[in-house]
């Protein structure tokens, strides 16, 4: 089973376990009896208004089901933390590879590539280091089993790639230990609606106790901050 590796740009090891072949073929096969299911019934409801509606607006119904079915894996793995009901279902999740939640665009990418993926996708799944297919490639993303724990471990430990490490914040140098261990707890939790809330108070908080402008990435400024203290309580004076 793929393990991957990395070391981020804020300097944080992160160990995670690329989903296999069979979960990736079974959220997909799951997803597709959905758009087929939903299909079929907008296609009957659509069926039953032929006789009171005309044939312009008639199109214009097929059309808004083509894009429902065309769209559906964009919208559902932007909206849903990178998960469609396929992959919920098969216990996967598209991450980025530093373990953090992809962009839109590269939401965007991953669909855009949909069509490629669909004749090679697989083979690239089965060769590439990180079981990424074209549109993770494109994308810098992976497929990811979640873990089944309430607080998976994204920080594993800290690594400095180089002795000329640079801190962002001084001011983390002023931190609590009890203040340390919530931004760990807090960016430990299972990604979800509830982590991004808590990271959004916390983030505001310690901006407020540190005197720091608030950040729109609530996430990186917690590794930041976490990284700078451990730089500042592991130097050698």
């Amino acid at each position: 089973m793929a393990q991957t590796s990395i070391i981020t740009g804020q300097y944080v090891r992160i160990q995670q376990t690329a989903a296999t072949v069979f979960q990736r073929l079974m959220a997909w096969v799951i997803d597709g009896f959905i758009i087929s299911i939903t299909t079929v019934i907008l296609a009957a409801m659509t069926n039953t208004l032929s006789d009171v509606v005309s044939s312009d607006v008639m199109k214009v119904f097929a059309i808004a089901i083509l894009l429902l079915e065309a769209l559906y894996p964009f919208f559902m793995e932007t909206l849903n933390n990178g998960q469609s009901v396929g992959k919920m279902a098969a216990g996967i999740r598209v991450v980025c590879l530093d373990g953090t939640k992809p962009s839109l665009s590269a939401f965007f990418i991953r669909w855009l590539t949909l069509p490629i993926d669909m004749f090679l996708g697989l083979a690239f799944i089965i060769f590439t280091k990180n079981s990424q297919r074209i549109g993770d490639l494109g994308a810098g993303t992976a497929v990811v089993r979640r873990s089944k724990s309430k607080e998976p471990e994204i920080l594993k430990s800290l690594y400095y790639v180089s002795h000329n490490y640079q801190p962002t914040y001084p001011e983390a140098n002023t931190l609590t230990m009890r203040q340390v261990a919530t931004i760990e707890k807090v960016l430990n939790m299972e990604h979800n609606l509830r982590r991004d809330t808590y990271m959004a108070r916390l983030s505001w908080k310690l901006s407020n106790i540190l005197s720091l402008p608030v950040t729109a990435d609530n996430e990186k400024f917690l590794i930041t901050l976490y990284n700078d203290f451990q730089y500042y309580a592991t130097k050698v004076v």
